[in-house]
């Protein structure tokens, strides 16, 4: 098995912009982190700091986005900059942050990656050990599904349904490796319905929600000017995947096909998938390293 270093940003990276939901300005500094510390986030306030763990113990809620919490503290709609962060190889890192949700940006992963190669990295003598996926492991709900197979590499198949006339089957199959992951995934922008959109307004959320930061669809069209993909949605959908499953902390190999998944199914997956790996450590420990399974790609409980 290949050899995968630890990395950090070699200095501090300092970002403005606004929150999607609450339209106020958000600063966020990623900080370089010691190699074996993960990511974590260190929310702010005059008199406060919490400290978040980016894993899959502290996420409180998927819908819509993927949201951390601890101590009645909560970091919203982290899974743009855990893609940025995730591509480039980062597993250290400590990330401040004044407000409860990551700032919108573009929409994309896009202005995180940028400003995360403008300081560079720092590569250290530790090594990570990857997920090793031994059987196929899926996760289903109702028509939505997502399942991730054994494979020598990082690929996914991604197909979406909406009920509308330009999202109707879009379907991507891309592989993960960090060239498509910086050039035809993390520039892909988030997108809505405008019918949700001025909804979600008039409740007071989606507030800082523009053309500047997502694609807006009308009941037939696109409300942008252009696209920077031909079928950028489903690319961001690839996106939030790869973000999602950031929380896990730790890099994997396989084959991802979904359908009509999203954060919820994306927060499962990661949970069954550190199972297996939990499993998995048990049976090599049992068995001398040697792992066993039944004809039914279970593991064996006899040694």
């Amino acid at each position: 098995m290949e050899q995968i270093f630890r990395k950090t940003v070699k200095n501090t990276v300092k970002m403005k912009g606004i929150g999607l939901h609450s339209g106020k300005s958000v600063h966020l500094n990623i900080h370089p982190a010691e190699a074996g510390t993960g990511i974590q986030f260190y929310h702010t306030s005059p008199n406060h700091i919490t400290k978040i763990p980016v894993s899959v113990d502290y996420v409180i809620d998927t819908g819509n986005a993927v949201t951390l919490g601890k101590d009645g503290i909560k970091i919203q709609t982290i899974e743009h900059l855990m893609a940025a962060i995730h591509a480039m190889g980062i597993t250290d890192a400590r990330l401040e942050i004044n407000a409860m949700e990551i700032p919108i940006m573009d929409g994309s992963s896009l202005p995180f990656l940028q400003s995360i190669q403008d300081t560079g990295l720092e590569t250290f003598k530790h090594t990570i050990d990857p997920i090793e996926i031994t059987h196929p492991i899926w996760v289903v709900e109702g028509d939505k599904y997502l399942v991730l197979l054994p494979a020598d590499e990082w690929k996914v198949t991604y197909s979406i349904d909406f009920n509308h006339p330009l999202l109707k089957g879009q379907t991507i199959h891309i592989q993960l490796n960090q060239e498509t992951l910086l050039n035809e995934i993390l520039p892909a922008r988030t997108f809505g319905f405008l019918k949700d959109v001025e909804y979600l307004q008039s409740r007071g959320l989606a507030l800082g929600g523009s053309l500047d930061n997502a694609v807006v669809l009308t009941e037939d069209s696109y409300l942008n000017d252009e696209l920077r993909f031909e079928n950028e949605c489903v690319r961001h959908k690839v996106l939030d995947l790869v973000g999602d499953l950031a929380v896990m902390g730790r890099p994997f190999k396989g084959h991802l096909i979904a359908s009509k998944a999203g954060h919820g199914l994306d927060i499962s997956l990661a949970k069954c998938i550190l199972e297996q790996e939990k499993n998995n450590e048990l049976a090599r420990r049992k068995n001398g390293g040697i792992l066993k399974y039944d004809d039914f790609g279970q593991i064996s409980k006899e040694a």
